[in-house]
């Protein structure tokens, strides 16, 4: 039985995923796919290179400490937000806030391309998708024909610049004549791909948060940011239906910027996949006797 691992976005929260791979490896829970998301494609890629969730905690908890961590400018957006939305709304509030205190509005982003991808290279090393221990897969989101795109092959580091670029935030990767911005504008939890992949059980790690009652809206851009928000929602929930075993670690406290409490959401990661293991177990058994 080939087994697939989904990875969704969620900026900071995605680190609960290092915990949920933590708690596999614990438990010999072999997996023969990874298929990640915006954050979840880095953690994915990441794990996929190296296959030891130790390492990979280690390795992101260095790179906060970096001065390229630092040029990502997270640290000048967080302190606008109020609100645990999802990653894209958190980013589209704080942007608005930067412009308003004097950024152009005509730019096409508020950051060069070299800053993300100057992360994702001291983060994963590049190299063919193909050639990761375990086979790897990203998706990103064309803005010219709003079709998902999945990289299966080429640059690792590219796939995952493509997945995790925030649009407004990072210019979009141009590639065959796309303009590649982050997977979750269209699947934030990927795994409509992973049949095609030829994986036989999908176990699917959401990080994103629940959708909670909102009732000021006081500008046009509020009701747009609702909006997305309630579509990315409704999307998630469908995708339920073609998971064999689900795992929401309790990350909706937590802010998309607060990679200083890498700790404590990688232990959330931890809990939420033990508390699904003798589902999995059963579901794994079921499976063996079919």
């Amino acid at each position: 039985m080939r087994t697939a691992l989904v990875l969704s976005g969620g900026g900071a929260r995605g680190l609960a995923h290092i915990g949920v791979l933590k708690t596999l490896e614990k438990h010999g829970v072999e997996v023969d796919l990874i298929i990640g998301c915006s954050f979840g494609a880095i953690i994915g890629a990441m794990y996929a290179q190296t296959p030891d969730a130790k390492f990979v905690e280690e390795r992101l908890h260095e790179f906060t400490k970096t001065e390229v961590f630092g040029e990502l400018g997270v640290n000048a957006l967080k302190k606008h937000v109020h609100k645990p939305d999802d990653i894209v709304t958190q980013f589209t509030r704080g942007v608005k806030n930067w412009l308003m205190l004097g950024l152009s509005a005509k730019r096409a982003a508020l950051l060069k391309a070299e800053r993300l991808r100057n992360a994702i290279d001291w983060l994963i090393k590049d190299e063919d998708i193909s050639l990761a221990t375990i086979p790897f897969a990203c998706n990103a989101t064309d803005l010219i024909t709003g079709k998902p795109y999945l990289f299966t092959s080429g640059s690792i580091s590219e796939a995952v610049t493509a997945s995790a670029t925030i649009p407004g935030f990072f210019p979009p990767v141009e590639i065959d004549g796309q303009k590649l911005v982050d997977g979750a504008i269209t699947h934030n939890l990927p795994v409509r791909f992973v049949r095609n992949l030829g994986a036989d059980f999908t176990i699917a790690v959401d990080v994103h948060p629940d959708l909670h009652p909102e009732t000021e809206f006081n500008s046009v851009l509020d009701v747009i940011l609702r909006t997305k928000t309630i579509t990315a929602h409704t999307l998630s929930e469908e995708t339920r239906y073609n998971v064999d075993l689900m795992i929401n670690p309790p990350t909706k406290s937590y802010y998309w910027h607060e990679f200083d409490r890498i700790e404590e959401i990688v232990r959330a990661g931890e809990i939420a996949a033990e508390a699904r293991l003798d589902k999995l177990e059963k579901l794994y058994h079921s499976y063996e006797l079919v």
